[in-house]
């Protein structure tokens, strides 16, 4: 079974470097690296010639900036049985791929494998809110059970369902939550997922200062993808009382810092739910806003 890691990248070279130096270290070998350059520069020149000797690396430009967009791109190249697009900024521990190799193969039922986030200190992210156990992935759990470094496919099932969202993802008005549309349209055309607690990839925490405009631009996508894919009310309420819990909770401690966190992060979950753009996807897919 072989692998097509499709990285999007964008002024990382080090980081590009880091990623393939830990890939040297897999136990599994069997793939091949799509680097999708979106630099319009040569910095990445240097860090493929180094890695280019060990497995087959295609590096292709492009003028576009959108993340997602690079990996349609960097996907339409993939000869792989399972596809996968790592972060710029993401290793995978040793075993990463020869778990996956062996969850496929033990369920060949299964087109999606998706598991757990690591910091750089191996400890479990604090990126998000992550399913603790292994599950099989539902259009309920997939909102806390998916990230998009940490997924793999069957380039099959991606390819029949069109892969990412292109107006989804860094670089568009909706930057996250394109994985979990992803998923949930795999999920719908019947392919079946599971999350592994065993398959891990590291990811860096971001630092812990509050960045209020990036909790909103999050959060927007996050409110797109809930109206896009007409998420479960149970799923709904839930997006929508964890931030205001948060505003009265630190209300209560006098945490200005944080009740502004969540405020912006409640009002970026309802500019996203209520675009345009959500009401008109939901109704092109499920024939009602």
């Amino acid at each position: 079974m072989r692998f097509s890691l499709v990285i999007p990248t964008l002024d990382r070279p080090r980081d590009v470097k880091a990623f393939l130096e830990a890939l040297t270290r897999q136990t599994f070998r069997d793939l091949e690296v799509i680097l999708v350059d979106q630099s319009g520069s040569d910095i990445y020149d240097s860090v493929v010639a180094d890695f280019s000797g060990i497995w087959p690396i295609r590096h292709i430009r492009i003028d576009v900036r959108k993340c997602r967009y690079a990996c349609i791109v960097g996907a339409s190249h993939a000869t792989g049985d399972i596809i996968a697009f790592p972060d710029d900024d993401c290793l995978y521990l040793p075993d990463t791929l020869e778990q996956v190799d062996a969850g496929f193969r033990k369920h060949p039922s299964l087109g999606l494998l998706t598991g757990a986030v690591l910091n750089q200190y191996g400890h479990p992210s604090q990126m998000g809110r992550w399913l603790t156990a292994s599950a099989k992935l539902n259009e309920s759990n997939i909102w806390t059970g998916l990230v998009e470094f940490n997924m793999f496919i069957r380039r099959a099932a991606y390819e029949a369902v069109g892969g990412f969202d292109a107006n989804m993802g860094p670089g568009c008005r909706f930057v996250a939550a394109e994985g979990q549309d992803l998923g949930l349209r795999l999920l719908a055309h019947g392919v079946k997922g599971y999350f592994d607690t065993r398959i891990q990839v590291i990811h860096p925490d971001k630092p812990s200062g509050v960045n209020l405009n990036r909790a909103r631009s999050y959060a927007r996508g996050m409110g797109y993808a809930l109206r896009k894919n007409a998420a479960p009310w149970a799923v709904l309420l839930e997006f929508a009382i964890r931030p205001v819990g948060g505003i009265l909770f630190n209300i209560i401690k006098g945490d200005r810092k944080a009740v502004l966190y969540h405020a912006y992060v409640l009002l970026g979950r309802l500019e996203g739910y209520y675009s345009s753009a959500a009401r008109q996807a939901a109704k092109t897919i499920h024939g009602h806003a």
